[in-house]
């Protein structure tokens, strides 16, 4: 390693001059700063996440037939951009807006529900499919049990005594 001697470091000194000394500091610093991925315009972008995270409803059942059925509301979560919604077999509703089945978009933290009518038949069951940016979820509504019927009861009933 070759070591400036103090008498030869002085003279560099002397005939470069302090005022070359701090433009060499001064481009020295913007060379690293620039270097570093310093000097940003602050114009920086954040990618659109339009995908959330999954979410489920919770099926229904025992409901009486031909009747209006509304899921509990899901919380739209994880995105940062808005995400398209769509439905088949029934309406959607974002937060207190009226039900739709149109196509749209939803936004994070938004709350959404979904409504169909359950099946005209008992034991039969009813699907409504939401996707939200591509992640779906099925709800689903069973009707009520057919009541049992055919039982015949005998008209009379004989007791017998036996001793």
């Amino acid at each position: 390693m070759w070591v400036l001697g103090d008498s030869v470091m002085k003279k560099c000194l002397l005939e470069i001059g302090p005022k070359r000394i701090k433009q060499g500091f001064v481009l020295l610093a913007v060379v690293l700063v620039t270097g570093c991925g310093g000097g940003s315009s602050g114009d920086s972008t954040t990618a659109a996440d339009t995908t959330p995270n999954a979410f489920t409803f919770t099926d229904q059942t025992g409901v009486a037939v031909s009747t209006e059925v509304t899921s509990a509301a899901i919380t739209v979560a994880g995105i940062n951009a808005a995400a398209a919604i769509s439905i088949t077999g029934g309406t959607y509703q974002i937060g207190s807006g009226t039900f739709t089945s149109s196509a749209g978009t939803v936004t994070n933290g938004q709350t959404v529900k979904v409504k169909h009518t359950s099946s005209s038949s008992n034991n039969t069951a009813t699907d409504t499919v939401l996707t939200i940016g591509g992640v779906s979820d099925t709800f689903t509504s069973t009707t009520v049990a057919a009541p049992v019927t055919g039982v015949a009861l005998p008209n009379e009933i004989d007791i017998v005594e036996t001793s």
